[in-house]
């Protein structure tokens, strides 16, 4: 299940999400030494890419791969996974492989107007053997409002956590800033290095008397997306190349 919060770039902040969930304790009568542990093998990250958005929608989505470890004794069995806080690796035993197959593709839609906190529920089906690992992907989408050429940008702040078998503590696997329904342009959506440097393009793009309102959204882009890239999260790689490029002042495009 995804626990998380929804921002969207052009004019909120990030928030905090709630903190975990709380989890019962294992009765007496089972045996530790005969449970599950899984541990977190890698998380990456898959952005919708560039190609999407010159073509527009549908647009390709958001993609979470994991990796995951069982070292327990136990079969540990996967029926859901939420998300609210992003993380983390593992150590890993020597008596694993490292071969990794992707064994499940689940699907899930981001609201449009998440709420602090907000859980998003994932049904996942899979089963991690005793001293075996697992793979599986999660597909991120969200709807587009109006089908125009011209849409917004969101990027979720979550926490995800990954829910197996009863009376067994949560999987905490990390923060995860996810994008969609693509990564943010610059010029576009926030004002940049690149553009401070070459205007002319802004220039001719954008009519003299809509330059006011342009270098207004540019630059509370800026400053919005720099507390959102900011904190501390996994991220896709086209994400984590926007933070040391923003810029916040429009002098190059003149008064």
């Amino acid at each position: 299940m995804l626990i998380g919060v929804l921002v969207n770039v052009l004019s909120s902040q990030a928030e905090r999400v709630v903190p975990p969930p709380k989890t019962v304790s294992p009765p007496s009568s089972v045996s530790s030494s005969a449970a599950p542990h899984l541990e977190v093998d890698g998380v990456s990250l898959t952005d919708p890419g560039a190609p999407a958005k010159f073509t527009g929608p549908p647009f390709t989505p958001f993609k979470v791969d994991i990796k995951l470890l069982n070292t327990g004794k136990g079969l540990a069995i996967i029926n859901r996974r939420k998300t609210d806080y992003p993380d983390v690796c593992a150590t890993a035993s020597m008596q694993f492989a490292r071969v990794f197959r992707v064994d499940g593709t689940y699907r899930a839609n981001m609201p449009i107007d998440a709420r602090p906190g907000q859980v998003v529920s994932v049904p996942v089906s899979q089963l991690v053997k005793p001293n075996g690992a697992d793979r599986f992907d999660l597909l991120l989408r969200t709807p587009l409002l109006g089908g125009n050429a011209k849409f917004n940008v969101y990027l979720y702040r979550v926490r995800l956590f990954l829910l197996y078998n009863v009376h067994t503590r949560p999987l905490d696997v990390g923060e995860v800033l996810v994008d969609l329904p693509v990564a943010p342009d610059g010029g576009e959506y926030y004002w940049n290095s690149y553009y401070t440097a070459h205007p002319q393009g802004v220039k001719i793009d954008v009519g003299a008397s809509y330059m006011p309102q342009y270098k207004k959204c540019v630059i509370a882009n800026s400053y919005a997306l720099h507390s959102i890239l900011s904190l501390s999260a996994r991220q896709s790689s086209e994400l984590a190349a926007i933070l040391p490029t923003l810029r916040y002042r429009t002098d190059t495009l003149g008064p």
